[in-house]
């Protein structure tokens, strides 16, 4: 338990649990990229049940290094600024996300979140439970597109470049090296895409869905408004996803690195209001029957 929540440069980030987390999924993603590859050459009527979970394993892992760049879009994946946005750059573009474009959206959307018409992540989720499983994460790569467009209309040619960079070196591995050594793009690639909009949701809808509009123009951090979710899960997919789960906690100490949210969770529970259900399956099973702004 944290029993006083640091200030930004009071805080330690997690710099080597990072580095290893990164290094870790990237190593785990080209192994099963990897497995996958070689199961597509099996003569079995199984290989592409096989292949479709391994799809799933990889959006999963995915999502953990788009989590660790949401980190570095705050500064907090590593302290020196070379490193976090070396690090946030290539972990998000290895997600195909344009890290700098997401920081001017995600960073919108903490100043403005779950504000009706204001906030730019609303347009992912605003929609009945259903249509918004299936089209919330095409929506979100295109919302953070459309602000690499943005970007480069106003000229911020600085980020726009630097998204360039990483974006090239992802879509070299993945569509030029991969098949230069042989590896299926049918049996990594396609399944990842395929299986990404689902995965993206399991986690996403459990941000902000099904709660009530927070008034137009209200402060990020004021603890009396609850934009986001505590979702209470297995403390090996807290690591993996380096504690999204505290979305909320998050919202209310957006300074701080993940490591601290469950402490400050668990200090600050009896202080401010939170949304609390216990695992993912069980909010997916609660709002169900809600929209995206309930009572």
């Amino acid at each position: 338990m944290v029993e006083a929540i640091p200030g930004p440069k009071e805080q330690v980030i997690p710099a080597g649990e990072n580095l290893f987390k990164a290094l870790l999924m990237i190593a785990v993603l080209a192994g099963s990229f990897w497995l996958a590859n070689g199961i597509a050459g099996l003569q079995s009527s199984w290989k592409w049940a096989a292949i479709a979970s391994l799809g799933v394993v990889n959006v999963v892992i995915l999502t953990g290094m788009g989590v660790l760049g949401h980190d570095a879009v705050h500064r907090v994946l590593f302290r020196t600024a070379f490193w976090n946005e070396f690090w946030g750059g290539l972990l998000s573009a290895l997600v195909l996300i344009p890290f700098q474009a997401n920081r001017g959206v995600h960073l919108s959307h903490h100043s403005r979140a779950h504000q009706p018409d204001l906030d730019p992540e609303e347009a992912m989720h605003r929609y009945p439970f259903i249509v918004a499983v299936l089209i919330g994460a095409p929506i979100g790569v295109a919302i953070n597109y459309r602000q690499f467009f943005v970007h480069l209309a106003n000229g911020k040619f600085g980020r726009v470049a630097q998204d360039v960079f990483f974006l090239a070196i992802a879509g070299t591995i993945y569509f030029v090296l991969m098949p230069a050594l042989g590896i299926s793009l049918m049996a990594t690639i396609v399944p990842v895409l395929i299986a990404f909009p689902l995965v993206f949701a399991f986690r996403a809808m459990s941000d902000h869905y099904g709660l009530a509009a927070v008034a137009r123009g209200a402060k990020e951090g004021v603890k009396e408004n609850v934009t986001g979710w505590v979702v209470l899960t297995p403390r090996w997919l807290e690591w993996l996803w380096s504690h999204v789960n505290y979305h909320e906690v998050h919202h209310k100490y957006p300074w701080l690195a993940h490591t601290y949210l469950p402490g400050v969770f668990a200090a600050t529970r009896d202080k401010h209001p939170y949304a609390v259900v216990r695992g993912y399956w069980r909010s997916l099973w609660h709002h169900r029957k809600r929209s995206y702004y309930s009572a």
